[in-house]
């Protein structure tokens, strides 16, 4: 191994209050790792107002690179094409990495055995607010990548993160499908701790929300599961007319055995609204399918 061990990689895109307080947790000295073994990579995706002014002026011990403005996948990417460490370890601006997190990682990283380290995520003010956002992973298996350490061969040899997700929705799982294939190794670190604060979201959030279901999508076309792109885009818009409303049912159903368990109230504001919601996304949810079976099909005969 070199001497630097870790490349700590953050994408960003206009959320520097966000950023700053996710890099005062990485600060050499906060971190409970040798700062000499780990360095700091933030890609930001912004135009014009980026991090770069606020990075040199308060954590001059972070690198700043430019972003390609392409979606958090690309945006990865660049940042894990400037990193210099044996390992590439992910964590998004909006979490805050806790003191051990590195030292963590490290006390695992020299197993030949393992080729990704994953690690805990946790909420730590999540209240019962249906309009708070924010991730967690307690027991592993899911991958995400805000609390990832991927050897840096590996990731490379992959070929990253897929580049047709351009936002931030499906692209981990993706990731993770390839990452398997490719019989390569991951463990579950619950001690490696991230934690992701929430963050409030308005209606129009709300909305959005929904809609991030097309991405759903893009990833069984990728992994060819649900959608094939063997079959016919009208035999894949058929496939979605019986799954989606099945799916929607069944998640409803199970929503409804849990209605007295604890944060009753967001489960119940999201499954009123997937109902209210459900003939837009329906329609949505068919385009998308023929669109990406479009769009694979002319990008495969390339």
């Amino acid at each position: 191994m070199s001497a630097l061990l870790f490349s700590v990689v953050i994408p960003t895109g206009g959320r520097g209050d966000l950023l700053a307080r996710c890099l005062e947790s990485l600060r050499p000295g906060v971190q409970r790792a040798d700062a000499a073994i780990y360095e700091v990579i933030v890609t930001d995706d912004a135009r014009g107002r980026t991090s770069e002014a606020m990075i040199r002026a308060q954590f001059p011990w972070a690198r700043w690179v430019q972003g390609p403005s392409r979606g958090p996948s690309a945006n990865r990417n660049n940042g894990a094409h400037h990193a210099m460490g044996d390992w590439i370890c992910l964590i998004d601006d909006d979490c805050v990495a806790s003191p051990e997190w590195l030292a963590a990682f490290q006390k695992n990283a020299s197993d030949p055995s393992i080729d990704m380290m994953e690690g805990r995520t946790t909420i730590p003010d999540q209240t019962d607010n249906p309009f708070e956002h924010a991730a967690c992973n307690e027991e592993g298996g899911v991958y995400w990548s805000c609390n990832l350490a991927v050897r840096r061969e590996k990731f490379l040899a992959i070929g990253g993160f897929d580049e047709d997700f351009l936002e931030a929705a499906g692209e981990d799982m993706e990731f993770a499908h390839r990452f398997k294939a490719h019989h390569f190794t991951a463990k579950f670190y619950p001690e490696a701790l991230v934690y992701h604060p929430v963050r409030l979201i308005n209606w129009r959030g709300v909305w959005k929300r929904h809609f991030m279901l097309r991405w759903s999508i893009l990833y069984y076309y990728k992994v060819d599961e649900e959608f094939h792109l063997s079959h016919s885009a009208a035999r894949n818009v058929l496939r979605a007319l019986w799954n989606l409303p099945l799916g929607v049912m069944r998640s409803s159903w199970y929503d409804v055995k849990r209605w007295n368990k604890p944060l009753w109230r967001r489960r119940w504001f999201w499954l009123v609204l997937r109902w209210l919601f459900f003939p837009f996304v329906f329609a949505s949810y068919l385009y998308w399918v023929a669109r990406f079976h479009r769009q694979l099909t002319v990008k495969q005969k390339r």
